[in-house]
């Protein structure tokens, strides 16, 4: 999706009434200037779910989530900003250009997508109202597949016709948007402008859609013995498969209903039949890959809609073994995961047609972490030889090391090291050495977790740099006017998260105010961190102040403070990693029996280090 222009981003927010479209979500109360409830985010029983109407942000003080009325619809609707905008901008009647592209590529894009629009049509319409689709309605019949629910997934059948769609996209200007997206061929004979015939010939069609229903893509299933069974389009500038999740445009109104009880979660099966057997018997989250092995890219899509994914497995042992492959693309996506095994002779579509729809809630309802199953498989190969025993410890340090989220790795680490008999600090220091997950780091994330490595800071003060970080990107936003004294104090430099360092230093380049940074900021924070400045929006920094900052120069004193405590704050925690330095290279020194001469001066410069600290 591209770009809109600042003036439709700012007259589609200043329309948007923030507490009329969370009040259609959550139940506010007038708390001062404020409206408070409970949190739709997580499960809680006392409100700490804050909106200020008159900046027009919320922030939730127990989770963190935060933001502006086009993040809450991001969240709740599990929408892209471009999304959000167009979302609320036909909610309050805002006119916006057709495209959000500009140029050929935009024009080339919708033809692609009126071509899939027009070939999804077509399929439907050969499976429903002509003589060519009875056949593929009988098959779907025998798969307990309900008119209902096949008109709901716009299932369809292309004709074993070579160019019937190829006619059809033809008449309307659309056949070269076919050949692009794979819905047709030319003949490899002819070097330009020659026939072409279509790509799925006498199958079952399954749209592929993303979030918002759109087709960018197609599955065909054979109804005879030929081989491939399934074909999908190829890769297109609408489709990757790698990225992609069949029935998610299905399941995303299932996730997001049930986010707020914290009954949200998401089912992985495999296969499309899968998918739509599934939603019919009632679990109408489920989604399945397109034709690919799990991707973390997938996950991470999943992932903006619910943490709680459950994945099928089959009960056979490649079935065990497939979910220790997924534990890892679960853990690299930044989720747990849970694990439910399917009886060995079954897929989710047999067993909930044979067996019924309790005895698959019974299953999901049993379901257990992927982590457990691991470290239980790794507890009992270490029961063995001390051989054995240490092969497993290492295989679970090395499943620790993709664990970025510090509790979870912290409680893990805990129970590996009980369930292995071995020693929590040594699975510790293995799980987190100088060399963990080093492949998988950011260069920024890499640096820091080797600086804190070899030389850890004080808690405090490692929690304090975060906090100033953030914080300065937060008031940079907010208040343009403190933007040219937060660059002169050269705080993006003392930045160790290389890539927040960027932003805040963009940011003080510009005077632009944040209404008109909207767009930009949700492309260059994550969630947490656009909660984070949510949190400055409506937070006790406002409680008792006005909202125009020119109107009350208080706000931006008490601001301007905060700017010079953050400063402060990562200047100390760059003197205190470089202290750490300077005492490490002291103990080497020392360790390597050295010259006197040498080791004096090492000891020095630690001593002078710290006197010009506390001058």
């Amino acid at each position: 999706m591209g770009r809109f222009g600042d003036d439709k981003i700012e007259e589609v927010r200043s329309r948007a009434d923030i507490v009329e479209i969370v009040g259609a979500h959550v139940r506010l109360r007038r708390a001062g200037r404020h409206f408070v409830g409970l949190c739709p985010f997580h499960n809680e029983k006392t409100p700490s779910f804050s909106v200020n109407a008159e900046r027009g942000f919320f922030h939730c003080f127990g989770c963190g989530a935060g933001g502006s009325v086009f993040n809450f619809i991001m969240r709740v609707e599990g929408l892209t900003f471009p999304e959000a905008v167009r979302s609320l901008a036909r909610k309050y009647g805002v006119t916006l250009p057709e495209h959000d592209l500009s140029g050929p590529a935009a024009g080339e894009r919708e033809a692609m997508l009126k071509a899939n629009e027009v070939a999804t049509e077509f399929f439907a319409h050969v499976l429903w109202n002509t003589t060519d689709g009875a056949l593929a309605r009988d098959y779907l019949k025998s798969r307990g597949i309900s008119v209902e629910t096949a008109r709901a997934f716009m299932i369809g059948f292309a004709p074993s016709r070579p160019a019937s769609l190829a006619k059809a996209l033809e008449k309307r200007g659309l056949r070269e948007a076919g050949v692009k997206v794979g819905l047709v061929k030319k003949d490899g004979a002819v070097a330009t402008g020659g026939e072409v015939y279509d790509m799925f010939r006498g199958r079952v069609m399954f749209p592929i859609r993303d979030a918002q229903g759109k087709a960018i893509a197609f599955g065909g299933r054979v109804l005879d013995a030929r081989l491939p069974k399934y074909i999908n389009s190829p890769e297109s500038p609408l489709y990757s498969k790698a990225r992609t999740l069949y029935g998610l445009f299905e399941a995303r109104q299932a996730i997001s209903s049930n986010v707020a009880t914290g009954k949200d979660r998401a089912i992985l099966v495999e296969g499309y039949f899968d998918v739509i057997a599934l939603w019919q018997a009632g679990f109408k989250q489920a989604v399945a890959g397109c034709g690919t092995a799990l991707t973390v890219e997938q996950l991470r899509v999943l992932s903006r809609y619910t943490k709680n994914v459950i994945a099928c497995f089959d009960g056979d042992a490649a079935g065990r073994k497939a979910s220790m492959r997924a534990l890892e693309i679960f853990l690299q996506a930044g989720l747990l995961g849970r694990g439910i095994f399917i009886p060995s002779g079954f897929d989710p579509d047999t067993f909930v047609r044979e067996r019924g729809a309790a005895s698959f809630a019974e299953l999901t309802d049993k379901s257990e972490l992927l982590v457990d199953y691991f470290l239980s498989e790794q507890a009992g190969e270490a029961r063995g030889s001390i051989a054995e025993r240490a092969r497993a410890a290492q295989r679970v340090a090395g499943m620790l090391k993709l664990v970025d989220d510090p509790f979870q790795f912290d409680l893990l680490a805990r129970k590996a090291a009980d369930l292995l008999s071995i020693g929590e600090e040594v699975l510790r220091k293995e799980a987190r050495g100088p060399q963990s997950g080093a492949a998988r780091y950011t260069s920024s994330r890499f640096a820091r977790d080797r600086a804190a490595t070899a030389n850890p800071p004080a808690a405090s003060s490692g929690d304090a740099g975060a906090k100033a970080e953030i914080g300065l990107v937060a008031l940079a936003l907010l208040h343009p006017e403190l933007r040219n004294e937060i660059a002169q104090s050269g705080a993006a430099a003392n930045f160790e998260e290389i890539r927040l360092g960027g932003v805040l230093a963009d940011l003080c380049r510009t005077d632009e105010a944040y209404t008109a940074l909207e767009q930009w900021t949700a492309e260059r924070l994550s969630a947490e961190e656009q909660g984070r400045v949510s949190e400055f929006a409506v937070g006790p920094l406002t409680d008792d102040l006005g909202d125009d900052t020119q109107k009350n120069p208080n706000e931006l004193e008490k601001c301007r403070a905060l700017v010079n405590d953050y400063v402060v704050a990562l200047d100390r925690r760059r003197r205190a990693h470089e202290l750490g330095r300077l005492r490490q290279s002291a103990s080497e020194v020392s360790a390597r029996e050295s010259e006197p001469g040498e080791a004096a001066a090492a000891a020095q410069a630690v001593i002078a280090h710290r006197r010009q600290g506390q001058g």
